[in-house]
């Protein structure tokens, strides 16, 4: 069982979606990660057979889906980020509607749903409008509809949106037992979802696949760029200019816990234009925590998680971030790199 994306391309007007993609994707969970308008979408409808790519061209078992037809439909289960359905239908309407497009027999279609709305928590609400239903409860009856066909093909955009956190944890659960022998692709930009299940995790950025590799793999890239500390409560706002903070906690001597992404922890980011113009003349420099600072403490490293490369790789647009527009490079240099250049993103909702 194998899906091959073999460098695909999509391009809408003058943007690159999708940029020269090429991956195999084998059982097991893998995560699409990436920040909005990477192209995540974009490459995942192509693998739905919803859109057509410019080039390359996408097989499953070594077949190009586009000749599979209704072969591909049946082993094909597929969650959008929007699903459609009409105002008047019930749970039970639009799961039944779902499988008959699907092609599921008659005489199975009524236990599936059954079992699904057990494993969902939606028996509740099965003769329930689906309009009437929080967030929550409709992403649960759009995962219902993927998993209807048992498919060994499983693609989800965003799955997640709108779960609670409990929802999250027992939806995670379900789906790494799910792929078992089965191929199971989440595109999403919320890190824990796929931190601990995944197989492997792929990550796009502008249209390109910039780095592949299982969670250990990845967070190999900031080894060393991952530091925690210990500061004054009132230095805080110069430490926002001029780090990269990750989290911070407020400890009960008033002093607060700041984890930060930095080359080093002596690494400190040149002042942007933006900081240097807002702060008085002669203003001193914000010097990093080091033996010499004692009111500060030591800055250690910190073990690199999956969300550190994450937030290293897709850097908020503030101004402490200026420093660090390229601060992706190290990734070019290991694992499973693609560097191609191309244009930048496009598409909506990429």
């Amino acid at each position: 069982m194998e899906l091959q994306i073999d460098h695909i391309s999509k391009s809408y007007k003058d943007k690159r979606a999708v940029d020269d993609v090429s991956m195999t994707l084998t059982p097991g969970v893998w995560g699409l990660l990436g920040a909005n308008g990477a192209g995540k979408t974009t490459l995942m409808r192509m693998i739905a057979g919803i859109m057509e790519p410019d080039a390359g061209q996408i097989r499953y078992d070594g077949l190009p889906i586009g000749t599979l037809k209704g072969r591909y439909r049946e082993i094909f289960g597929y969650l959008p980020q929007e699903f459609g359905f009409y105002p008047e239908f019930t749970v039970k309407d639009y799961l039944e509607y779902a499988a008959a497009l699907k092609g599921l027999p008659v005489g199975n279609t009524k236990r599936r749903i059954m079992e699904l709305l057990e494993m969902l928590s939606l028996s509740d609400v099965y003769r329930k409008k689906i309009v009437r239903l929080s967030g929550g409860m409709k992403r649960r009856v759009g995962i219902a509809q993927a998993l209807l066909n048992e498919p060994e093909l499983l693609i989800m955009d965003e799955p997640t949106s709108g779960l609670d956190p409990g929802e999250r944890v027992r939806f995670r659960n379900l789906l790494s037992e799910f792929a078992r022998d089965r191929i199971v692709l989440i595109s999403t930009h919320i890190v824990s979802d796929v931190e601990y299940i995944a197989t492997r995790n792929a990550v796009m950025k502008d249209g390109r696949l910039i780095a592949e590799g299982t969670t250990e793999e990845l967070v190999r890239l900031v080894d060393g760029k991952v530091w925690q500390c210990v500061i004054p409560a009132e230095r805080l706002p110069e430490y926002e200019r001029r780090l990269r903070i990750v989290n911070m906690r407020n400890e009960s001597d008033g002093r607060v816990s700041v984890r930060y992404l930095a080359e080093g922890a002596d690494a400190l980011p040149a002042k942007s234009a933006a900081v240097a113009d807002a702060e008085p003349a002669g203003a001193p420099p914000v010097r990093l925590p080091d033996e010499g600072n004692p009111l500060c403490g030591t800055s250690i490293p910190a073990a690199p998680r999956l969300e550190d490369l994450y937030l290293w790789l897709f850097p908020q647009d503030t101004a402490q971030d200026t420093a660090h527009d390229a601060a992706g490079e190290p990734v070019k240099m290991r694992i499973n790199v693609y560097s191609a250049p191309g244009p930048k993103k496009g598409g909506r909702n990429a």
